[in-house]
């Protein structure tokens, strides 16, 4: 009996503690971390400022695009246009097999800096970033979207952490920007960017942002073809090596956000597969990474990966319980009003229908938890048909 009851609550209390407990939790950790940097500087013990004589490196920015004739003019138009010696920096793009425009307009431009592949087969994001990659020698390298557009001084902000030679990865933040929708990963995303600065200052920054990132060379490994989250184990891989991930706000991109939650959700299957990929695949994200980085990955990323399964496991062990012992049916009661009210939001906003912020967000934590299990039921099963449908995003 009494697992049963620690079956029934265990689920409910690990969602809530990965939603609200872990980011009071972080926030205070961090604030002590940075205490005892703040009392290691002021007694003259350490040096926190950028060492004198930083040069910019050489930088390779790296973009595999798949039929993105509708950005990719202005996308390179915007890398020429970065604030950054063009002497380092080096832009190299791949068609992976695109069936528009794309190649015909990545031809147009003649700029020496600009270096595009035209694949007439389509490989694959992970393809294509092995084989851009392994066609540069420069020390950094950039990843970025055909569909994003960095501010002016943003590769300038995302090289100066690599002055710390400690720094193996370093991820910008990207803004997103409304086409009109009423899609709420905006604010899901803001939440993420107050955890990932925290993160960031305890030396347990996760993964990286697919829009703005950087490594040191050194760091790569060759993705297997088939992987879905490249951001994620492209900077994972890179803490598992002994490089610190540090994430810097000032580097700034802006990509549109999706027009719908429908979008939205489909695109979070995606990701979810990824993640699963990730969680099954890479056990060094918990073997051989910091302290820091082992407590953010479990609470951050592995528990929320796992919630909807964790809530539903509660469910079902508390239907068990209520059954022999009919005191617990208002627990049961209760998760049942927790999920139908979730799904009700999310229904309503399928239909466009304007919600409060707070609904919205409800919605929107609905549309992801149901993503991730409709995920790892694809993962298990091998089945990947219809993840990669496209979306804004």
């Amino acid at each position: 009996m009494s697992w049963l009851v620690a079956a029934g609550l265990l689920g409910v209390a690990l969602f809530f503690y990965s939603y609200l407990i872990y980011p009071v939790l972080l926030a205070l950790v961090a604030g002590l971390v940075q205490l005892k940097r703040d009392v290691a500087y002021a007694l003259g013990k350490t040096e926190r400022r950028v060492k004198p004589g930083f040069e910019w490196p050489q930088v390779a920015v790296v973009i595999a695009a798949y039929n993105e004739q509708k950005h990719i003019a202005e996308r390179v138009r915007n890398l020429l246009e970065l604030d950054y010696p063009a002497d380092r920096l080096a832009i190299y793009i791949g068609s992976d097999g695109s069936r528009d425009d794309t190649g015909r307009i990545l031809q147009a431009f003649s700029d020496p800096r600009l270096h595009v592949f035209l694949f007439t087969e389509n490989r694959g994001k992970a393809n294509v970033l092995n084989d851009l990659v392994s066609r540069g020698q420069e020390g950094v390298v950039v990843f970025s979207d055909a569909n994003t557009f960095f501010a002016p001084d943003a590769l300038k902000q995302l090289m100066q952490p690599f002055a710390d030679d400690a720094v193996g990865c370093v991820s910008g933040e990207l803004h997103l920007t409304s086409a009109g929708g009423n899609n709420q990963d905006g604010l899901y995303w803001r939440i993420e960017q107050f955890l990932k600065f925290f993160e960031s200052r305890i030396g347990g920054a996760l993964g990286a942002n697919g829009a703005i990132y950087a490594i040191r060379r050194r760091f790569w490994v060759p993705l297997r073809p088939d992987t879905i989250c490249d951001d994620f184990c492209v900077a994972m891989n890179v803490s598992a090596a002994g490089g610190r991930i540090v994430y810097t706000p000032a580097a700034r991109a802006e990509e549109e956000m999706p027009e719908s939650i429908g979008d939205e959700y489909h695109r979070r299957i995606r990701i979810g597969i990824g993640n699963f990929q990730a969680l099954i695949r890479s056990p060094q994200y918990l073997t051989r990474t910091s302290w820091g980085t082992r407590w953010s990955y479990v609470s951050h990323k592995v528990l929320r990966w796992l919630a909807p399964h964790l809530i539903l496991a509660s469910l079902a062990a508390s239907l068990v319980l209520a059954c022999l012992q009919p005191v617990w049916w208002w627990w049961v009661a209760v998760q049942a009003l927790g999920l139908g009210f979730a799904s009700g939001a999310y229904a309503l906003m399928g239909k466009g229908v304007r919600l409060p912020g707070v609904l919205n967000l409800v919605a929107f934590l609905f549309a992801l938890n149901w993503a991730f299990v409709v995920a790892s039921w694809r993962y298990a099963s091998g089945s990947y048909s219809g993840s990669w449908r496209r979306t804004s995003r």
